[in-house]
């Protein structure tokens, strides 16, 4: 029901009907566990929840709530749309949804196909298929201002609009306009168990559309007024609300709930318990029919607005109220009520909670002791001075009551009231906790006095440092069956006192000093149970040892334990009641188990703060089995018996995929994701709306995961650089009591491999190595080849210069060493000079053979080294070289390039080169021409350097131009030369890289050409 049409009522209520026209939503389209509450509980009973614009919501003026058939919660205001899963809301607006021209949605339904249809104020009827929002296909023929929609179960939709009257559309899709019906506002349309439709009119009553007929029910039939609100079928009744009460109509008859006369009503629906609960402009009203009273829960019950516009039961059987301006509501059962100021306390900070004669005495925060008959809340009268500290502890001793706090001791008996403090004989007023023991003796532990046996007569007795304690700050004091009193302390551990009197101290640090044992339990089998500040712990034994409980709980602060007598304990803290087994803790302590379970009730199970008061004594109540618990926002009454297991599945959905920046939509099976990928982000969810914060969520990543995550409340699941491959991701969830869903959600998807990864790559990679291998053979085997033809080339060279060099060195020798001997033997000076100068011809034959080889063998060793020099400079020096040793005879040099020409390379064999060239040139110039020469040329590319040396000698046999670069070849055996030189300027020039060609003609001469490749530039 919309806000504006409750205002409107309003207007209405005080103009004497002047009508506005607004929307009141549908109810009639829900289905599940059983709705309602059972009616011994009060509404205040129930625990509530408010989401409003501070912690969700779009808008405080919310106008209904849809759940559809996945679960979701729609909720619809002036705002916009919004989708709820209980953790988190989306938002749905002009800004996101096409067609809509403005932000109003009014309702929604749900057809039989699953598609959701929202009627709005100005854009007609919106679709949304679980995926998209879609236009309806027959908005053309509709008004574009729709107040209400309904989906009947034949899957008709059936359209209220504003001031135009009802529609239909059927499901071949034809539209039709209810002219029975005139143009006014359609607030609701419903449909009864006999298929019978029921429209609520503006002013013209209720309308009821069977198959055959259209029959009008209106003040003239005995309605409570004509502008009718709401309409609600159920168990052949219809329930309608209207300006002026709520009607019913039975059998064509109308009927009036006198009792709710005159009330404006906004929305009404009846649960499955036959109460029936109604949104007013008061609050939120609930009766149960056929009794003569109703209950009203309204702003000072702590309703956020009491203008209440619409209600809906989800299935869970939690029902939500839409107010106007307070936000949304929901009420749903829980185990735990509270008393508050609403209820009379005068202060919500409880301390100490105890029970006598059915009636709860409450102390407080502010020195007053409240006393509660399960009706109202009054106060014990105390001294005022007594009243100004802190209510710290009560205890019932036949007809008398004792009260502790730090102005000392205060009995009272028959009315009368007797204080004890130091001045009266008390050894210290800060007395924390009285204990009686099984003898009746009644101890006090005070906070800087140590432990009191206290006796009224001012006999008393002290148990401090001075004798034995570790502290004098007593928290509390328990006893075992043996009558030995366990002594809790701040900053002292665990003393034990004996009947005799003898101290033991136990410790729970090695350093006592940060310990705080707030409160102690000792069970039936003398087992100790301690709660501190730094957790649960058990004596037993002579021995401390702490309770490890579920890796979940995220806190180790214990207040207060409570023993319910049916094997559990109740163990108070800042973040709620924790609920233990004992058979638990049992296995714990047995080995059998590594933690302990627990259940955690806060304010989602009812509690107004879930922070307990801390170092302070909660109750058990044995009669009714309720636990009551002091906390910071009044006393939280805990009904374990009121507990109702939620049976309901939580239906789990993967809502979101984010890998590194980007998301994928729509979320689909078979989504291909691209490779490099490093982040991979999943968000789930699990609708289960009583307690979102319970539901747990396991999953497993099918193609890295072996087993199931650990029970988790994240809802994003996270992956980081998953390899490449085909995934699926399971998620199952469970509900606040555990119920699992273990189908839950899947996703399947593909990460898409690398280039390098891919098997057409592997593929070529196993070719290529295979290539390569066989290339690599092949070369290697190429390269033995070769190795073995230099191998035997060096062998037969080896041979030939073994030979030559005996040759060549043996006759000049030989010849050398006859002339010395002839030279000897004569005494004419004249003919030993001609000795001397042929000696000196043998001696210089021997050197220029040796210096043959020195070239050749520096030429295979030494590294190519390039620089710039003088092609000029050069020949002129090997000319002069050769000058030296008198070969030149009469032949002369030409020279055809610039003088001052520069040539880059290797100085140094280039001028062997040139040397061995011009050298052959001379020995086999021709005696018999006049003019004998020899010609050096030089030309340069960007690439070549080109030489030649060309003479007019001899030149060479034919036969002999394709082995005059062997070694120590010779023409003939009347060649004066090694054999040797032409063979270094071909070794010399493969060590260039370059080419020699010769040209020549037997009697004309000889062109040799060498091209250089010149240096590469860097």
């Amino acid at each position: 029901m919309s806000s504006e049409y409750k205002s409107a009522m309003r207007i209405l209520f005080v103009l004497l009907y002047l009508v506005s026209i607004l929307p009141a939503p549908a109810y009639g389209q829900e289905s599940g566990l059983k709705k309602g509450f059972n009616p011994k509980y009060r509404i205040k009973d129930l625990a509530m929840d408010t989401w409003t614009n501070k912690n969700g919501l779009i808008s405080n003026n919310v106008i209904s709530v849809l759940q559809a058939e996945d679960d979701y919660l729609w909720i619809t205001s002036y705002n916009g749309l919004q989708k709820f899963d209980g953790d988190k809301f989306e938002i749905y607006d002009q800004t996101n949804v096409p067609y809509l021209s403005s932000n109003t949605i009014y309702e929604g339904t749900q057809d039989k196909n699953g598609n959701l249809w929202f009627c709005t104020g100005s854009s007609g009827i919106v679709g949304y298929n679980g995926k998209s929002f879609i236009k309806l296909l027959q908005q053309d023929s509709l008004p574009i201002s729709v107040v209400s929609i309904f989906s009947d179960s034949k899957d008709n939709l059936w359209v209220g609009t504003k001031n135009n009257g009802l529609y239909k559309i059927n499901t071949s899709g034809g539209t039709n306009k209810i002219n029975q019906i005139p143009d006014l506002t359609i607030h609701d349309i419903a449909e009864d168990e006999m298929g019978n439709i029921w429209v609520a009119t503006d002013t013209k009553g209720v309308f009821k559309i069977t198959s055959k007929s259209i029959h009008r029910f209106a003040q003239s039939n005995g309605m409570s007024s004509n502008l009718i609100s709401t309409v609600f079928p159920k168990e052949g009744t219809l329930y309608a609300g209207t300006l002026s009460g709520v009607n019913l109509i039975r059998n064509g008859q109308v009927e009036n709930l006198k009792i709710l006369k005159g009330e404006i009503i906004n929305d009404l629906l009846v649960d499955d318990y036959g109460v029936l609960w109604i949104g007013s402009e008061r609050g939120l009203i609930r009766h149960m029919l056929g009794s003569d009273t109703y209950e009203l829960f309204s702003e000072e019950d702590g309703l956020p607005s009491k203008r209440v516009v619409d209600l809906f039961f989800d299935n869970e059987g939690s029902l939500w109220v839409c107010t106007y301006e307070g936000g949304l509501v929901r009420f749903k059962a829980g185990i735990i009520t509270n008393l508050t100021i609403k209820d009379g306390l005068p202060t919500n900070q409880v301390h100490i909670i105890n029970k006598q004669d059915d009636i709860h005495y409450i102390g407080t925060q502010d020195g007053s002791v409240n006393l509660y008959d399960g009706e109202k809340i009054s106060q014990l009268k105390l001294n005022d001075d007594f009243k100004k500290d802190v209510i710290r502890d009560i205890l019932f001793e036949d007809d008398v009551t004792w009260i502790a706090n730090y102005k000392g001791l205060v009995k009272i008996q028959n009315d009368k009231q007797t204080y004890f403090n130091e001045k009266s004989g008390l050894p210290d007023n800060n007395i924390r906790t009285i204990f009686k023991d099984s003898q009746g003796i009644k101890w006090l532990g005070s906070r800087t006095g140590g432990l009191i046996r206290f006796d009224e007569a001012g006999n008393h007795e002290v148990y401090d440092k001075d004798s034995g304690l570790l502290t004098n700050y007593v928290l509390c004091v328990d006893e075992d069956s043996k009558g030995n009193l366990y002594i809790g302390t701040n900053a002292g551990g665990l003393s034990i006192l004996s009947r005799s009197g003898e101290l033991e101290q136990h410790a729970i640090l090695k350093d006592n000093s940060g310990t705080l044992i707030f409160n102690m339990q000792v069970d039936e089998n003398d087992n100790a149970w301690l709660c501190t500040n730094l957790g649960l712990f058990r004596y037993a034994n002579g021995k401390i040892e702490k309770v490890n409980f579920d890796p979940t709980l995220k806190m180790e602060k214990f207040f207060d334990i409570v023993n319910d007598q049916e094997q559990h304990f109740w163990l108070t803290s800042p973040i709620g009641v924790l609920k233990v087994k004992k058979s638990a803790l049992n296995q714990f302590f047995d080995k059998a188990e590594p933690f302990v379970g627990y259940e955690l009730f806060g304010e989602e199970d009812g509690m107004e703060s879930q922070e307990c008061t801390g170092a302070t004594k909660g109750y058990y109540d044995p009669e009714t089995k309720k636990i009551w618990v002091p906390t910071f926002e009044g006393v939280a009454i805990i009904d374990p018996n009121q507990k109702i297991l939620n049976q309901k599945v939580p239906k789990v959905y993967i809502t979101k995929v984010q890998i590194d920046n980007s998301s994928i939509f729509p979320i689909e099976d078979g989504v291909k994701i691209k490779p490099g990928t490093f982040r991979y982000l999943f968000d789930v969810t699990a609708l289960s709306f009583l307690a979102p914060s319970k539901v747990n969520f396991k999953y497993k990543l099918e193609g890295i995961d072996e087993h199931w995550s650990e029970p988790t409340k994240n809802r994003r699941i996270e992956y980081t650089n998953l390899p490449y491959g085909d995934y699926t991701l399971l998620v199952q969830a469970s509900n606040n009591d555990g119920i699992w869903n273990s189908t839950g959600a899947k996703l399947s998807f593909t990460v898409l491999p690398h280039f390098f990864e891919a098997f057409w790559f592997r593929f070529a990679v196993v070719v290529f190595l295979i290539l390569l291998i066989w290339g690599l053979y092949t070369w290697r085997v190429h390269d033995i080849k070769k190795t073995n033809r230099m191998l035997r080339k060096m062998n037969s060279e080896l041979d030939r210069f073994v030979y030559s060099a005996s040759h060549d060195l043996r006759g000049p020798l030989t010849s050398t060493m006859g002339l010395v001997n002839l030279a000897l033997d004569e005494d004419d000076p004249k003919q030993n000079k001609e000795y001397f100068r042929l000696i000196k011809q043998c001696t210089d034959k021997m050197n220029h053979f040796i210096n043959e080889l020195i070239n050749y063998s520096k030429n295979k060793n030494d590294a190519v080294e390039y620089r710039e020099f003088k092609l000029k400079t050069l020949v002129d020096n090997i000319w002069s070289g050769l000058k030296e040793r008198g070969t030149l005879q009469q032949i002369s040099l030409e020279s055809e390039f610039n003088e001052e020409e520069s040539v880059t390379g290797d100085e140094t064999r280039i001028k062997v080169i040139l040397r061995n060239l011009m050298h052959n040139a001379i020995i086999f110039a021709d005696p018999k021409k006049p003019d004998p020469t020899v010609k050096i040329e030089l030309s340069q590319t960007d690439r070549f350097v080109t030489l030649s040396v060309s003479d007019n000698g001899l030149g060479i046999p034919k036969f002999a131009i394709e082995r005059i670069f062997d070694m120590f070849f010779r023409a003939n055996d009347n060649s004066i030369g090694s054999g040797l030189g032409l063979y270094v300027v071909q070794e010399t020039a493969q060590k260039l890289d370059a080419l020699v060609e010769v040209k020549s003609e037997e009697g004309k001469g000889s062109t040799f050409t060498i091209n250089i490749p010149k240096p590469k530039k860097r």
